[in-house]
């Protein structure tokens, strides 16, 4: 639905590029300046499709920023070149592009240079009797072009913030119905050792005695009733044995459900299926290392597509995560990555990453702690 969205603001900004472009060939068809101009629109309508498109759907945006700034070029060489008073939709379109890739404290400052380019055209090349007022009206209309665009950006951020609380919520209520039926298990093992246990052993020495005190078929009632209590005693204890026992936990099944449905990132969940974990404190760990390396990527990079690996090698449980954004010359160390960092080393893992072809984490933790 979301790609939808998209899909269709892309056909409507083209559609309003592609209305713009007929009627000024319209205004221009008896004009020495009609070549020029259907040459530099159609430029600009490329550019525009480049921009628009590039940004929802593509890993490499270097093509879409140069896309965006040869349309905004374009448009002022176009304006000073023919005179057509309804060329500023071009760019009130660009700056409600603009949105999508910068923040909005430079969107208001680009804003404020388009309204000084706009009112030198019109003073200088236009020669136009009132360019302040009319370039305070126009600014007005990209003023609202991009608190528009702002709010709808920002709406969009919001969602996938409550998407991805959702996301750990569910998982997270996972992980503790896996812990609380692992304490609800040791707690009846321990009711059984401690009280049925003892009193089948107090029992079992009382027929033992007894059966020694007595003779004749009440003897041999009692040896019965001796082996039965054994019987019944062993029963418990291998009953006792297999609660005890830690069981596994499904990381295919809680790693799905933190990745599910994540915005604008497909993500290729491969588990091993002879990794399993027991221990609850380490696949919390894991569970919040894969959250929040989903929330870096979708926050800090332009990737379309993550990788998520979990296996077990040479005594360890290996994690590596990859997303094939731009490559970044230098990282730095947020509050995120130290976060991931102090999590795994507590358990006495290693944490590693990259920024080589993308994006890469790597966690590996000793198998003796992860159980």
């Amino acid at each position: 639905m979301e790609d939808r969205t998209k899909i269709l603001h892309a056909w409507l900004a083209m559609l309003t590029g592609l209305i713009i472009f007929a009627i000024s060939v319209h205004v221009l068809w008896q004009s020495e300046k009609l070549l020029e101009a259907v040459v530099l629109q159609t430029m600009i309508l490329i550019s525009l499709w480049i921009a628009t498109t590039n940004h929802h759907f593509s890993s490499d945006r270097r093509w879409a920023y140069v896309a965006l700034w040869a349309m905004l070029v374009l448009l002022f060489l176009l304006a000073a070149r023919v005179r057509v008073d309804f060329l500023f939709i071009y760019s009130i379109i660009w700056i409600g592009v603009a949105g999508h890739y910068f923040s909005a404290s430079r969107c208001w400052l680009l804003l404020l240079l388009i309204g000084v380019g706009w009112y030198l055209l019109r003073a200088f090349v236009w020669q136009h009797s009132s360019p302040f007022l009319e370039t305070i009206l126009l600014t007005t209309f990209h003023a609202f072009a991009l608190m528009s665009s702002l709010s709808a950006i920002g709406s969009a951020h919001a969602n996938e913030r409550t998407q991805a609380l959702n996301r750990e919520l569910i998982a997270t209520q996972h992980l503790l119905g896996e812990f609380s039926r692992e304490r609800e298990r040791t707690r009846i093992a321990r009711d059984l050792h401690d009280l049925l246990g003892h009193h089948l052993t107090a029992l079992t020495i009382n027929l033992q005695v007894a059966g020694r005190l007595s003779s004749g078929e009440a003897k041999d009632k009692i040896e019965q009733c001796h082996g039965l209590a054994k019987l019944l005693l062993s029963d418990v204890r291998e009953a006792v044995t297999t609660l005890r026992e830690t069981p596994t936990l499904d990381l295919q099944e809680l790693l799905t459900m933190a990745v599910k449905d994540v915005p604008r990132l497909n993500i290729d969940l491969q588990v091993e299926p002879d990794v399993t974990l027991e221990d609850v404190q380490v696949a919390d760990v894991l569970l919040r290392c894969v959250q929040e390396a989903i929330t870096n990527t979708l926050r800090h990079s332009d990737a379309r597509n993550a990788t998520i690996k979990v296996a077990k090698m040479d005594g360890e449980l290996q994690v590596r995560i990859s997303d094939d954004g731009r490559d970044i010359n230098a990282v730095t160390i947020g509050n995120g990555l130290l976060g991931m960092r102090e999590r795994v080393e507590k358990l006495q893992g290693r944490f590693t990453f990259n920024a080589d072809n993308g994006f890469h984490i790597n966690l590996d933790i000793p198998l003796t702690v992860a159980g």
